[in-house]
């Protein structure tokens, strides 16, 4: 409901017009009812209230100037004069006030009511608008961020970049600008290392990003990740450089992070400014050579290495298969071979930005074969914050190849060991039936293997093949048995697996240089 104050120096009329008018019907709620206008003033000073009905001439305070203290706390408050005096004066006075209704007394209550009930469509009608007009900024709110990041990448049509262009908040540039792309350092880092807190301080450095950015009014803003905000400038580089350092120091006052930050040769805005923040992306994506935690202007060049990206690429490659086949003198080739990018920087800042980055590949590496630092090493990625404590690139590099070592030692174990797990019943088995009839399809089938898997597993375990490691056990388990003379030499040759006395002792002689007759004699 709608509350109104009711205010007339006459007691008779005051609560008359309180008593008869229909107010509940109306949808109005009267808060308050006074004869002395200073008390209403200071009951509207302390509440909100959206409709006051006041007499005009009062003692001490007037209704006019009631209405004007009334209006200066709440503009949009409706104001309903009521008199018994029919002077022009008065009435000039309250339409200057913008009043909402002027009556004469004797009021007439039916005309009271139909004014209240304009008033109160009135009000209505307002808030609709209001609330109209907030959820439009708010969705645009919501949406703009994606359209000036559309429109940096160039994926806006002309239709859509009208729209936004007209209704777009704050003034957008009119000429050359420049695209401007700010990142937060090491902000994966940190999340892995503290995911909670790491959250919120992120947020925060955000925030804190975005604000310095409007305060100053450095451009229309939008986030690009969770960690990179890009504006669009318009003005001169230097002034620029100043700023972005500016808030680079801002940023790291408020939280851990630093900041880098990089921007593009002007271009024409909007039609333009694609190829700006193209070039803006391109030079905070060699922050891993360019160094972090500085402005990186557009005419740095690129890191001059030997190589292009696609051969450092491939240089990862081979080592992550060097690491896979615990392949260590590969490994020292392979980490040579990349640090001889190292030779090409210029500050200690990037070597270790390029080791930070090796150890990167190398983490999502061990994801493709369900495997972290923690469960090989023990340790998190925040771990690799020692490389920062080492004062030489050969110091930083031996680190990482003894890591490397380990790594590779770790992941062929844990190979060994789960080949082993699978083996050990199919040897047991293999035991337990020497005297029948083996075969190698026959295993792979009880154990739900192919035949040619079967094989492969035996012999990259046991370092031997099915039919070396059934012959091999069965004369192991015959040379035992022929120690008990109460056997005979066929009998022992059925007990491990073979009719043909010919045939075991043929494979007998193959296997200890001796006959199973002669053997026995000799153990005798």
């Amino acid at each position: 409901m709608y509350k109104a104050v009711l205010v007339d120096d006459e007691k008779y009329d005051l609560e008359g017009l309180r008593r008869l008018i229909p107010w509940e019907e109306l949808g109005i709620e009267v808060v308050c009812s006074e004869n002395r206008s200073l008390a209403a003033l200071s009951y509207i000073d302390q509440y909100p209230i959206d409709i006051l009905v006041t007499d005009i001439k009062m003692p001490v305070l007037t209704g006019l100037e009631l209405s004007r203290k009334a209006q200066e706390k709440n503009p949009s408050l409706k104001t309903i004069f009521i008199s018994g005096y029919q002077d022009f004066e008065y009435a000039k006075a309250a339409l200057n006030l913008k009043a909402d209704g002027y009556l004469l007394k004797p009021i007439d209550d039916d005309e009271v009511a139909e004014l209240l009930r304009k008033v109160v469509a009135e009000i209505e009608e307002a808030r609709k608008q209001l609330e109209e007009q907030q959820h439009f900024e708010e969705s645009f709110a919501y949406i703009r961020g994606d359209f000036l990041l559309h429109l940096l990448e160039g994926k806006t049509d002309k239709e859509a970049l009208s729209f936004f262009l007209a209704r777009y908040p704050k003034p957008l540039p009119s000429g050359a600008a420049r695209a401007v792309v700010v990142e937060l350092d090491d902000a994966l880092w940190k999340m892995n290392r503290s995911p909670e807190a790491g959250r919120a301080e992120l947020k925060a450095a955000v925030r804190a990003i975005a604000d310095y950015v409007e305060e100053r009014e450095l451009g229309a803003w939008c986030e690009v990740s969770d960690s990179q905000l890009a504006f669009v400038y318009e003005g001169e580089s230097a002034r620029l450089e100043q700023e972005l350092t500016a808030l680079g120091a801002h940023v790291g006052s408020l939280t851990s992070y630093t900041l880098t930050s990089s921007y593009g040769e002007p271009a024409h805005f909007p039609d333009e400014i694609s190829r700006s923040y193209a070039q803006a992306k391109e030079l905070i994506g060699n922050k891993m050579f360019l160094g972090k935690n500085r402005v990186i202007p557009p005419q740095s060049a690129k890191l001059q290495i030997s190589k292009d990206a696609k051969d450092l690429n491939a240089s990862l490659e081979a080592m992550f298969a060097a690491v896979a086949n615990y392949a260590l003198v590969h490994i020292c080739d392979c980490m040579d071979e990349l640090f001889d990018n190292v030779r090409f920087f210029e500050q200690p800042v990037q070597v270790y930005s390029f080791s930070i980055h090796i150890a990167s590949k190398l983490e999502a590496y061990l994801s493709t074969v369900n495997e972290t630092y923690e469960s090989l090493l023990g340790w998190g990625f925040e771990h690799l914050d020692v490389v920062r404590q080492f004062e030489t690139a050969e110091d930083i590099k031996s680190w990482l190849r003894k890591t490397l070592f380990e790594i590779s030692e770790r992941l062929f174990l844990k190979k060994q060991t789960k080949g082993r797990r699978l083996i050990e019943p199919i040897e047991q088995y293999i035991l337990a039936n020497l005297a029948q009839e083996i075969t190698l399809r026959e295993i792979a089938n009880k154990f739900s293997y192919s035949a040619n898997h079967m094989g492969y597993l035996f012999k990259e375990q046991t370092g031997e093949s099915f039919n070396e490691y059934l012959v091999r056990n069965r004369m192991e388990r015959a040379r035992a048995l022929l120690k008990d003379p109460a056997l005979k030499i066929y009998e022992v040759a059925d007990r491990v697996g073979y009719k043909s006395l010919a045939y075991f002792s043929r494979l007998f002689r193959e296997q200890f240089g001796i006959t199973p007759g002669d053997y026995r004699k000799q153990s005798g």
